[in-house]
Formats: C-alpha cells, structure tokens, sequence
C-alpha cells in the first residue's frame, strides 16, 4: 500500500502529467494540454476547500510520520489519481486500438481505486475524505471531457 500512496502522491501525479503534456505538444494535442492545466487549477481548488475545511487527519502513527502536514478533507490523492489517471485513461480509452485500450482504461481505474484505499489503509483519510476526492474530481473531469475534449 506503500508503494501504491506513493503513485498517488501529488508530486507523482503531476510528474506524470508533465511528461503527457510535453508528449501532447509534441503531437499537436493541444486540446490536452489545456485539459492538464484546467486539472492543476481543479487541484488548486481542492487545496483551497481542504484549507477552508480544516478537518484534521486521524490520529494514526502514519499521520504522525508524515513530512508534509495537511488538513484531510477531500483527499488530495484521490482528487489528483482520479483527475489526471482518469485523464489518461479516458485518452487511452478514445485513441488506442482495441484491446489496448480496453486494457489500459482498466488497469488505470483498477490503479485510481488502489490509490484511495491505500490512504485509508494507511490511515491518512477517512474514507469520506477519499470518497469525495474521488467525486469531486469525477466533476471536474466530466466537465473537461465535455467542454475541452481532449
């Protein structure tokens, strides 16, 4: 679960962006690149309402070892797996041939949905805090897939 968190971690999620960004230029795709900067504001957003929030972590020992404190509601790694890995999925889902496709958008979900469990796991969340990441950036992508369409 570990090494799961640490795929969701925020600088990991934005890594990988970066690098689909700085692909999609290259390829022309600019209606994607505008879908990952909407995502970092979306991101920015959902640090705002932790902030506003403040609801406190649980009490664990994982909590008390973190390097980078924080508020926990809503979850920042299940906002940005499920923004930005679901992001790509959807891309992989609309572009690549069949079964690639299929197989890619599965194994991103199946990797959005470790990512939450693992901060529960680990004792970083509630569950409430992962549920309503996850929620809250399923809207934002809804409405960068419908109005940006990458």
């Amino acid at each position: 679960m570990l090494a799961v968190t640490v795929i969701g971690e925020p600088i990991s999620v934005i890594a990988v962006s970066v690098v689909v960004a700085v692909i999609a230029l290259f390829k022309g795709s600019h209606r994607l690149v505008v879908a990952i900067l909407f995502g970092y504001v979306f991101f920015g957003i959902n640090t705002l309402i932790k902030h506003l929030v403040q609801r406190t972590r649980p009490d664990t020992l994982f909590v008390e070892h973190m390097r980078i404190k924080s508020y926990s509601f809503p979850s920042g790694h299940a906002f940005g797996s499920m923004f930005f890995y679901g992001l790509l999925a959807y891309v992989a889902f609309t572009r690549l041939p069949h079964p690639w496709n299929l197989y890619s958008a599965i194994l991103l979900g199946i990797l959005i949905f470790l990512i939450g469990v693992s901060r529960v796991y680990l004792g970083a969340h509630f569950p409430s805090d992962v549920v309503v990441g996850w929620l809250f950036a399923g809207a934002c992508l809804w409405l960068v897939i419908r109005f940006i369409k990458p």
